[in-house]
């Protein structure tokens, strides 16, 4: 038995659109399945929680990467596997685990049965299933999730995100520990903590990040002016801000973050709190078909 958790309105509602399909596709298979759909935050991850001792072969997100953080929540260190059909603005997730994002194929892909193990992360009682971060990052996170104009802009809705925080957010003085190794940065606009390489529809902020290595890889941007961020915002989208002098790459398994102010925190685009955080990486904990 599948089990489809539906977010009817991912993706200016081509979360509703893409199930009709897939269901159809189900259907003329005579797959088993069940279907639940969302209409509340977090109700996914309750869902699934509920159906945990049930015979399962899968539960199959069908959404944005909102959805996967959510599903993905309830299924870590349970055995169940993740399948995803991409439905969401930016389908990060999708990209960075070679997901199709034609509806079809994703959902052959789930039915190859085909699993694979990844890493997620643990921040306080959440889970990080593909990429996180705060500061700059996380206000823009969350004037996308608030607007309801980002929704139908797709992939540029981070875009629109990034122009409408610009103007008000101020850099913070931020303490990062990485296993161990305390630092001490000025003027920070943004620390990414990723486990895939992309994010924000498509930025390689963390090119080197991969889901199944074992480690969490941060990108920490600091000591930039205004104007500064803006010239070298373009370049993330192909990754090559790396070798900006105000650009810290770092790698670890466990990293405690302080802020003067707090600054929010975001979780595969969800927010989570503020700052202060600890995150350690989980290897191994979740399976993805």
């Amino acid at each position: 038995m599948y089990v489809f958790i539906v977010n009817p309105v991912s993706g200016n509602g081509r979360g509703r659109r893409v199930w009709s399909r897939v269901e159809g596709w189900l259907i003329q298979k005579q797959t088993p399945y069940e279907v639940y759909f969302t209409s509340a935050p977090s109700q996914a991850t309750e869902l699934v929680r509920s159906m945990i001792r049930r015979d399962i072969e899968a539960v199959v997100a069908v959404g944005g990467d909102g959805t996967v953080h959510e599903v993905g929540n309830a299924l870590v260190d349970t055995g169940i596997p993740l399948g995803y059909i991409p439905a969401g603005s930016g389908n990060d997730f999708a990209q960075a685990q070679g997901i199709p994002l034609h509806p079809k194929q994703a959902l052959y892909r789930v039915l190859r049965n085909k699993i694979q193990p990844m890493d997620t992360a643990r921040i306080g009682t959440r889970s990080l299933i593909g990429f996180g971060g705060i500061g700059f990052d996380g206000q823009v996170a969350k004037a996308v999730n608030q607007s309801s104009i980002s929704r139908r802009l797709g992939r540029f809705a981070y875009l629109l995100g990034f122009l409408q925080t610009l103007k008000q957010y101020r850099p913070a003085q931020v303490t990062l520990i990485t296993d161990g190794i305390e630092q001490v940065f000025d003027r920070v606009w943004l620390v990414a903590i990723c486990n895939q390489p992309n994010y924000g529809g498509g930025m390689q902020i963390c090119p080197e990040a991969r889901s199944d290595d074992g480690l969490l890889n941060l990108c920490c941007v600091h000591g930039l002016s205004r104007a500064g961020l803006i010239k070298l915002f373009p370049s993330v989208y192909k990754g090559r801000h790396t070798s900006h002098p105000s650009v810290l790459l770092l790698e670890g398994r466990r990293i405690t973050l302080r802020s003067d102010p707090p600054l929010v925190i975001h979780s595969d685009g969800e927010i989570i709190g503020e700052t202060p955080l600890s995150i350690e990486i989980r290897p191994r904990s979740l399976t993805v078909l």
